[in-house]
């Protein structure tokens, strides 16, 4: 009876022992060779390069000779900073007369300048987006600048309103018709050389008489939609 006990014993204490030596040591990181050879095979995502170029109708042209001549002189020198090259310049907005409109160029994906010039005076501001954010159909609504250049008395002032689109194509609109008061929705796209695509989306509404908050604004098969007046730090 007690050898039968005693082998028993010795069978339960090499169970005990084997657990424990396949067991990991309480500190270590459970390892899975699934997980280590996908770990392994993962390339890290490629650090971000700029400047970002602008694409078709953004591209500075030789009829848009006085606006660069007005934001190189006007903004840049006086402020002593480095003009950035026509090629990395979009416009955003062109407008009458010839030497004024609006603007932008991205040193990097998580920053974008802006330089507005109107008759009654120029506009010139650098803003951040977000620096976690999902990488497709991403939005950054505004109020950038200008709200509204210039003069208050001025009876035609404009107020403008710059959204940006990241990682999403298609042409943008109001939905239902551009609401009472409100030019019509314009847009300008820009590409980092990684492909990635920043799409600034423009409108104007003038001094107080501003369009519906609730105005909604979306691509072409609507995958992406935004209210205009709508701030949005995390993306849509």
């Amino acid at each position: 009876m007690k050898r039968g006990f005693l082998a028993m014993v010795g069978v339960l204490l090499s169970a005990v022992t084997g657990c424990t030596e396949a067991s990991p040591p309480p500190d270590s990181p459970p390892t899975s060779s699934a997980t280590a050879s996908s770990a392994s095979s993962r390339s890290p995502e490629p650090p971000e390069t700029g400047p970002a170029t602008p694409l078709g109708a953004a591209t500075i042209t030789a009829k848009d000779r006085k606006l660069v001549e007005a934001y190189s002189s006007e903004t840049f020198v006086s402020a002593g900073v480095t003009v950035p090259a026509t090629s990395e310049v979009a416009v955003l907005r062109r407008r009458r007369p010839s030497g004024t409109g609006d603007v932008s160029w991205m040193p990097d994906a998580n920053t974008y300048c802006m330089v507005s010039i109107r008759e009654e005076g120029w506009d010139h501001r650098c803003f951040d987006l977000a620096a976690k954010r999902k990488p497709h159909g991403y939005v950054h609504v505004g109020t950038s600048t200008p709200h509204g250049v210039g003069s208050s008395s001025h009876p035609h002032r404009m107020w403008l309103t710059v959204t940006i689109v990241e990682n999403a194509s298609g042409r943008y609109a109001y939905t239902g018709g551009t609401p009472e008061h409100a030019t019509p929705v314009q847009q300008a796209t820009m590409k980092f050389p990684s492909g990635r695509t920043m799409t600034f989306v423009t409108y104007e509404f003038p001094e107080r008489r501003p369009i519906p908050m609730d105005a909604q604004i979306c691509n072409t098969g609507r995958s992406v939609c935004f209210k205009a007046f709508e701030p949005s730090t995390n993306g849509e």
